[in-house]
């Protein structure tokens, strides 16, 4: 079953509410585990905080017999924001990512709240791009890798150089609104000449200083009737191709668009969380046939957690296991070029801001020619922040 199959039984099971606890729309943040989220912030003392995670990983990989064993220092980020004034807010986000090797100003921003309606942020912006891109940092999420429709789709963590507004509007005694709408600079030609697999529109990203000078449009809107539902929106539309140069047409426009769905609930004790969405790549026409136009995956986390207290002499402590079912098509036009896997994970956490994490990961991947090789992981991980 291709994944826009998938994706559509997916979402139509959780289209009534998963209803969850009441709380005031004043208090909640604006998302969960977002940039004015973050553990550090309840210490503030003066006008600026930092703070940081950090995230280690031991892997051992198996694909068609072939086994690679390793570990790595996988990221190590620092936070910084500050409450300039009662109208403006400053926030940042530096990456270390893979030993130092890359290093990203992931997110800078600066927010000039006039109404809980109605803030405007510029800078260096997370796109919202569905809710992982805003809050996918490692101590938070309960699995070692992030996932694969998230990274190879959607591009996280996709961080860009722009300027909207934000906000979020009251619904009834505990349910709200809240939307996200920017300018930025899109993604470049790279979706469509920098990787040997054909088309990936995450090859696009670091478009820094916009190849085209045309922005590209990016917004999320969210429901939540409570603090235990929400349900998303996202969408991406822009150019990625040099179709003009100082007022010189270069060549046709050609876009780059994204739709997202996406989710979290929790119902019985299980936590639900999950995207689904497609790609569009306007691919030039002696190109077609050769390159992938149209992208689609989903993702589903189910959780449950257990032995709240179970180790004495640590309080805060407890146990999840989870399962991620997880399915990307590169090519929805041919058979092949697609990735289809389970993580199964339990995990340990001492406290809220930290965790061990135990992952099975086994799946099948095929090529442009449907030829298929199957593969499996076992991960071990450690995150914390500080």
């Amino acid at each position: 079953m291709k994944p826009v199959a998938v994706t559509l039984c997916l979402f139509a099971m959780v289209a009534t509410p998963l209803w969850g606890q009441e709380d005031t729309t004043e208090t909640r943040a604006f998302v969960r585990g977002g940039v004015y989220d973050k553990p550090y912030l309840t210490q503030l003392l003066g006008r600026a905080a930092l703070g940081g995670y950090a995230e280690f990983h031991s892997r051992w990989e198996r694909e068609d017999g072939i086994n690679e064993f390793s570990f790595v220092a996988k990221r190590f980020n620092l936070f910084t924001a500050a409450r300039v004034s009662d109208f403006v807010r400053f926030a940042a986000e530096l990456e270390f990512e893979d030993g130092a090797e890359e290093i990203l100003l992931e997110f800078a921003s600066i927010d000039l709240t006039i109404h809980r309606a109605f803030a405007v942020r510029a800078g260096m912006l997370l796109s919202p791009l569905g809710r992982f891109n805003l809050a996918h940092d490692s101590p938070l999420n309960e699995f070692t890798d992030r996932p694969v429709t998230s990274t190879d789709i959607f591009g996280v963590a996709l961080s860009e150089p722009g300027l909207g507004a934000l906000g979020s509007i009251p619904v009834g005694g505990s349910g709200r609104v809240t939307y996200e709408a920017y300018l930025v600079n899109g993604f470049n030609d790279g979706v469509i000449n920098n990787s040997p697999d054909g088309t990936r529109i995450p090859e696009g990203r670091r478009n820094f200083e916009d190849n085209n000078s045309a922005p590209s449009f990016v917004g999320r809107v969210t429901y939540s009737p409570n603090l235990g539902f929400e349900l998303g929106l996202s969408g991406y539309t822009g150019p990625y191709n040099q179709f003009q140069s100082e007022g010189a047409r270069l060549d046709e426009r050609r876009n780059v668009n994204l739709w997202v769905l996406d989710f979290e609930g929790s119902l019985l004790g299980f936590e639900f969380s999950g995207e689904g969405g497609f790609g569009n790549v306007d691919i030039p026409p002696t190109l077609i046939g050769t390159l992938a136009s149209d992208q689609a995956g989903f993702y589903l986390d189910i959780l449950r957690d257990f032995g709240h207290g179970w180790i004495s002499t640590m309080a805060q402590s407890h146990f999840s296991v989870g399962a991620r079912l997880e399915s990307v098509d590169f090519n929805r036009d041919i058979e092949g070029d697609d990735t289809r896997q389970i993580s199964l994970g339990f995990n340990f956490r001492p406290n809220a801001e930290s965790v061990y994490k135990f992952n099975y990961v086994r799946g099948r991947t095929t090529d442009s020619f449907n030829n298929a090789a199957q593969f499996s992981k076992l991960l071990f991980s450690v995150a914390t922040y500080f």
